[in-house]
């Protein structure tokens, strides 16, 4: 059973990761609504550290004079902020493929044991569980969720 719902969870990011690919090819197409979506699927699959999220983040259309002067004839702003889109995804994508569904990027970062305890406490428990915790260690566990 667990197999499966890991067979299933791979088949429905890969799903999820290839409309962002679709999107790219859509008449209406807006590079920052794009951006906005695209961040928020490969955050959703990979954690909010994820690099290719990052990547997209900084994508744009460069109309500067320098880009179109020095760059050939060839030159298609739009196209090519597509292309990296999609060269970013398909890799996101492949990634899914070869290693399968990403682990809990909670539990990836907190270790197994403490992510299995935090989900069994009620939300009393917890705030108990952190209050009697010190405050270095408080401190380091902020640190690993937020980077």
């Amino acid at each position: 059973m667990l197999r499966h719902t890991g067979e299933l969870m791979k088949s429905k990011y890969i799903a999820l990761l290839s409309k962002q690919i679709e999107k790219l090819d859509q008449p209406n197409f807006d590079l920052e609504a794009w951006k906005t979506g695209a961040t928020a699927v490969l955050q959703r699959v990979f954690g909010i550290a994820d690099a290719r999220a990052k990547q997209i983040e900084q994508l744009k259309i460069d109309y500067s004079s320098w880009m179109l002067r020095d760059s050939n004839s060839n030159y298609k702003p739009i196209e090519t902020a597509k292309l990296k889109g999609s060269e970013l995804i398909k890799s996101a994508i492949e990634e899914v493929e070869i290693f399968g569904v990403p682990e809990d990027q909670n539990t990836a970062m907190l270790g197994a044991d403490f992510a299995k305890d935090l989900q069994r406490m009620t939300p009393k428990e917890k705030a108990k569980h952190f209050q009697q915790m010190k405050k270095d260690k408080l401190v380091a566990l902020l640190v690993k969720l937020t980077s």
